[in-house]
């Protein structure tokens, strides 16, 4: 298995898919651990949407990057987080053909549509209540949501 950055988002994927917590892959001397955090209580706010990679291997190549890139902000802006107002699945587009309302590092404007979240079988368009950047997609097409749940991370205009 070849470790590249599509290697580890994929395996991220499947776990979000599968709902699984933690996920490790062990071949000969490299080793990859992806975990997250995914136990709520009544009274808890849902936890980070970005797993935590740990990978183990006698030398990766230099031009390699493991963590995901700090976008380029400056320090007085200050990012919002979009959550579901629902329980039910989130859908980037209105169809499985059609490209995605909104992708990272696009500008949307205010009432732009960002995403679906099908509930009790209705279609429920999330609309964007300010212009803005999406800095972070927290989510990923056909997972089932919670309310209060980070759909994206926002920096508004």
């Amino acid at each position: 298995m070849e470790l590249t950055i599509e290697t580890i988002q994929a395996l991220a994927k499947i776990m979000s898919a599968e709902k699984l917590t933690s996920l490790a892959l062990d071949q000969g001397n490299l080793k990859i651990e992806i975990t997250r955090e995914n136990s709520l209580t009544f009274s808890e706010e849902p936890t980070s949407c970005e797993p935590q990679i740990k990978i183990t291997a006698p030398q990766l190549p230099q031009d390699l990057t493991v963590q995901a890139e700090t976008p380029k902000v400056s320090d007085s802006t200050h990012w919002k987080e979009i959550k579901s107002p629902m329980v039910g699945v989130f859908y980037q587009s209105s169809q499985p053909d059609k490209p995605p309302y909104v992708t990272k590092d696009q500008h949307f404007a205010d009432g732009d549509t960002l995403c679906i979240i099908e509930a009790m079988k209705l279609m429920n368009e999330i609309t964007a209540e300010t212009a803005g950047t999406i800095m972070e997609v927290c989510v990923s097409n056909g997972q089932v949501v919670e309310f209060g749940q980070v759909l994206y991370r926002i920096v508004e205009d």
